[in-house]
């Protein structure tokens, strides 16, 4: 009786296992959240940027140019992305011409519709 109680305490066991982790990743799915975003810059000049990346349809798009003051932020409104993904930053200051950077926008740290910080030296 023991053995069997043994057994069935393992089988149990793995098919918690293997039903938690087959859960985990439909937890990551569950609500997507979908953010604007805002860059500030800390530099003295005027950056000129723009975005690459998944929008709230699910589409791979680039956004419109948009410039930001030196020492200023500005919002990229009207587009919206999807938290938990990276988006492609594409920006240009005058004294180093035109650079990108993968950025990405945390999940974890915003809520749907909410306006997201990018910060660029």
């Amino acid at each position: 009786m023991r053995s069997l109680k043994r057994k069935i305490a393992a089988a149990a066991l793995v098919a918690g296992t293997v039903l938690g982790t087959l859960a985990i990743p439909g937890t990551a799915f569950a609500g997507t959240k979908n953010v604007q975003l805002r860059i500030c810059s800390g530099s003295n000049e005027t950056v000129k940027f723009f975005f690459v990346g998944e929008n709230q349809f699910g589409d791979w798009v680039g956004s419109r140019f948009w410039e930001i003051a030196p020492k200023g932020c500005t919002t990229a409104e009207g587009y919206w992305w999807v938290a938990g993904r990276s988006v492609e930053f594409h920006h240009r200051k005058p004294s180093t011409g035109w650079r990108w950077e993968p950025r990405l926008i945390s999940a974890n740290d915003t809520r749907d519709g909410a306006t997201y910080d990018l910060w660029i030296g």
